[in-house]
Parts: C-alpha cells; structure tokens; sequence
C-alpha cells in the first residue's frame, strides 16, 4: 500500500531489465507504463511483461498509489512456482503475505541507479523457510525474496530478486530471477 507512484507526476513509462539465473535462463525486459495520473494522486498502469514468446498478460490497474509491478513479480513467481511443483498458488501467495507481515527484515542501504548512490530500504523475506510441507523440496524452503526500494527512483523500486541455493543432494542448481530499475521515459503528450 505504499505509494510508490508518488514521484510519477506524468505519464511515463519504467523500463526494468528481467534476468531468470539458472536452468533456462534469459534476460529479457519489463515495462510499467503510468497511462494516467489523476489530481488525486492515483495511477493508471498497464504492463508488458517480457517480451516475444515469454510474454506474459496482466490486466491493467486504474487508481493505483503503490508501483503493482511487485504484484505483477510476485504472482509470476508463484504460478511458476505452481507450475513446477503443483501447489496452488494461492498457497504461496498466503506464505509470501504472512512472511512480509510477521518475518520481514528491513534495512537502509545505499543503491546505485544510474551511477548515482541514493538511500534506499531493503526487505528481505524467507516465507516458506519453516513450512514442513516443504521440506522435501529444500530449494523453494530455502528461497529468499529481496526488494530494495527507494524514494528517488521513480516508481520507487530499484530491484526485486528471488534467490534459490543449489541442493546439490537433489542435484538442483542455483536459481532466481531479478528485476532492475533501469530509466523512465517521459511518453509524449498526444495531440
């Protein structure tokens, strides 16, 4: 509920670089378009998530305050996640929810963004680092979830990633996928 967009006067669009690490990885790229800005505050946003034949749909948002490119992330994250192993993504959705809720850490850091330092926060979760279900599966229990964001980067996300260690006994290599603030882009003003 923060609100991200805050420092998004005008329509413009947020250009992130996309990198999946490990088994199939690619980079690719994401996009965050501010279609609206009303008097109130509120956004209209829509997306483009990776590009070609890994695109993947997400409705556009109307009257938004926080950047929805960490729901967009996160619900990539557990439909793959669902996709892989077969829990329901409401299943992770709800872990990854109490986790931000009861088992966040938050420090201030610095960030570099476009070879400036600016201060920024860093949440880091492990939600599913206790589920017993998972036990059997020690790469999503042992999966890491790190936001950094700060005030001066419009749209106020500078990095998402999500971080799984190698098992070596599963014979399961290191994973994880990142999102990386790279500039915003004023749109014209139509005629």
């Amino acid at each position: 509920m923060t609100p991200h967009l805050q420092n998004v006067e005008r329509p413009e669009t947020l250009e992130y670089s996309f990198t999946r690490r490990g088994p199939a990885g690619f980079t690719d790229s994401v996009a965050v378009h501010v279609r609206e800005v009303h008097p109130d505050g509120t956004h209209d946003v829509a997306f483009d998530f990776l590009t070609g034949e890994r695109r993947e749909n997400y409705p556009s948002v109307g009257e938004f305050r926080g950047n929805p490119l960490l729901m967009v992330f996160l619900e990539h994250d557990v439909k793959t996640m669902r996709d892989s192993i077969g829990i329901s993504a409401t299943y992770f959705r709800n872990h990854i929810r109490e986790a931000f809720v009861d088992g966040a850490t938050i420090e201030d850091v610095t960030a570099t963004v476009d070879g400036s330092k600016v201060p920024a926060r860093k949440i880091t979760l492990r939600p599913f680092q206790n589920d017993e279900r998972l036990v059997r599966l020690p790469p999503i229990r042992n999966k890491t979830y790190t936001f950094v964001l700060a005030d001066a980067v419009p749209g106020g996300i500078v990095e998402i990633s999500t971080d799984m260690p190698a098992d070596a006994g599963l014979g399961v290599p290191e994973a994880g996928e990142q999102v990386v603030f790279n500039r915003a882009v004023i749109q014209e003003a139509k005629p």
